[in-house]
């Protein structure tokens, strides 16, 4: 009798229904990279009970056993008003009811702006230890930057409602214009926050290369002098996108209505500085924590 040895039929290589039917799922399932950015934006923002109570704590702590506190700078800004108000007022021919408030109000707002873009080149450096310890949005250290100089600003305008007492100012119903622009000022500083804060954690040369920068933009900025002065040549100031937004700010509280060309040029630099961060903040986003 002859063993018939009966072979199975070859199985064919196919995986488990279950493996590649939750392969497919979770690749369906991934959100993208934009939405993944979209979605710490949001976080972040949501999270303002966090970076509120962060903000105020750096402002408590960098002032600790101080008396005055963050009225430290209220008291030094005003001290620089009045010298410079009666120096410069007298060398440039202006009223000191003229040039006094426009000072005053031109320096409140560079504080604002330059401390929210100086401070931004480390916005993620200096949160390096929470970035790599606790799972949390990286916008969550932008909003508290941006909190942090907001309640300085407010302490600052101490300075301007006093100066606008003694001399007896009034915006109006024109000072109401400064509410859309502090919030078009926080929206750019927002992307630059975004944009510099990638940039440092990479390449850390670029913070005083910054810091250098904003000490010049502050001097061909119309703080210490007014545009008027420059003559025929008024126009050059408007190259500057700087001079957009202290103007923004200081204009309606002056009492009188920023430009048409203003409030445009100053949207349009929010555009396309939106239209330039936020491609390199969803593409790098994730990569941060590994520059840190």
């Amino acid at each position: 009798m002859v063993d018939k040895v009966i072979q199975s039929p070859p199985v064919p290589d196919v995986k488990p229904a279950d493996e590649t039917g939750a392969k497919i799922k979770d690749e369906s399932v991934q959100p993208s990279a934009s939405r993944l950015a979209a979605r710490d934006l949001i976080e972040g923002c949501l999270m303002w009970r966090l970076w509120g109570t962060l903000g105020l704590q750096d402002i408590r702590q960098r002032y600790r056993r101080s008396i005055l506190g963050p009225f430290w700078l209220t008291l030094s800004l005003a001290i620089l008003v009045c010298t410079l108000g009666l120096l410069y007022g007298q060398l440039m021919g202006k009223s000191y009811r003229e040039y006094v408030p426009h000072l005053t109000l031109g320096f409140i707002s560079w504080q604002l702006i330059n401390g929210l873009v100086s401070d931004g080149c480390k916005v993620f450096i200096s949160a390096e230890a929470w970035i790599k310890s606790v799972r949390s949005p990286l916008s969550l250290f932008v909003w508290q930057l941006t909190w942090r100089h907001l309640v300085i600003a407010a302490h600052n305008m101490l300075v301007y409602v006093g100066v606008a007492l003694l001399l007896g100012i009034w915006c109006g119903l024109e000072g109401l214009l400064v509410v859309p622009g502090l919030l078009l000022v926080l929206a750019n500083a927002v992307w630059v926050m975004l944009l510099v804060g990638i940039l440092c954690a990479r390449f850390r040369d670029i913070p005083p290369i910054v810091s250098s920068l904003m000490r010049l933009a502050f001097f061909v900025t119309p703080i210490l002098w007014m545009p008027d002065q420059l003559g025929t040549r008024s126009h050059l100031a408007l190259f500057n996108p700087f001079t957009y937004f202290v103007e923004v700010l200081r204009g309606p509280l002056l009492g009188y209505v920023p430009s048409a060309a203003t409030w445009m040029l100053a949207l349009a630099v929010t555009i396309v500085g939106w239209s330039v961060t936020w491609p390199m903040f969803v593409r790098f986003r994730g990569r941060v924590p590994y520059w840190l």
